[in-house]
């Protein structure tokens, strides 16, 4: 999935002018037909914070596959306003208030995107496979948006996949737990100098693993070190 990220961070004028992003595609896939990718860009794509978020979503018959790709951060201008944004009380999960709490910054990106045609993909192509992936902010809005797909019921666990690249954390150990169980084909990967996938800071920063404390920001597995 890490190509389709790759693809993820294109420029749309770029993008629609040349097979960039087929060729990023291509080394995942090579000889599958892809339809035209489509970007959407948002801004903001949280509340009250200037910021812009990007989406690729690509689609292959051969596959039966639907691939949405996000963005990460790309300068520090994006940077400084996300990192502060780590801050922000944990909010109860609107679609499930007892599933657990998540970063309101993240929760408000991931809906940005959903309201902007995910949701009618997921509709129109239900019979398709789903794979989900995205880099640092981008992996927690792929993530948000992966949950509630499973939790509407609108993929089922077996024809979805989530793959993010130093992603941060996105809710508390309640939800941590539940998103296990919702699905149990996720995976983050990290890269061990990369201070992103500490962020928000979890209770236990000074040692070598996050204390099972319900009020602090706690990963979802599985983590690939």
């Amino acid at each position: 999935m890490l190509n389709f990220v790759a693809a993820s961070f294109i420029p749309p004028k770029i993008i629609k002018n040349t097979n960039l992003a087929e060729q990023c595609f291509a080394k995942s896939y090579y000889k599958v037909k892809w339809e035209q990718p489509v970007h959407y860009n948002i801004e903001p794509c949280a509340e009250n914070i200037s910021d812009e978020c990007q989406l690729v979503i690509a689609r292959t018959v051969t596959l039966n596959l639907i691939v949405f790709a996000f963005r990460g951060t790309i300068s520090k201008d994006q940077m400084h306003p996300e990192a502060d944004a780590t801050l922000l009380e944990l909010i109860p999960w609107k679609y499930n208030t007892s599933f657990g709490k998540v970063n309101k910054h993240f929760f408000y990106a991931a809906e940005n995107f959903w309201h902007n045609n995910i949701e009618t993909y997921l509709k129109t192509y239900n019979d398709s496979n789903f794979a989900f992936t995205g880099h640092s902010i981008g992996g927690a809005i792929a993530s948000l948006i992966a949950l509630k797909a499973r939790h509407l019921g609108l993929v089922e666990a077996n024809k979805m996949t989530l793959y993010t690249f130093g992603e941060p954390r996105i809710g508390d150990l309640q939800l941590a737990k539940n998103f296990q169980s919702l699905i149990p084909e996720s995976y983050r990967v990290i890269h061990y100098s990369d201070i992103v996938p500490h962020l928000p800071l979890c209770d236990g920063i000074f040692s070598d693993s996050c204390k099972d404390n319900p009020e602090k920001p706690y990963h979802q597995p599985q983590e690939i070190w």
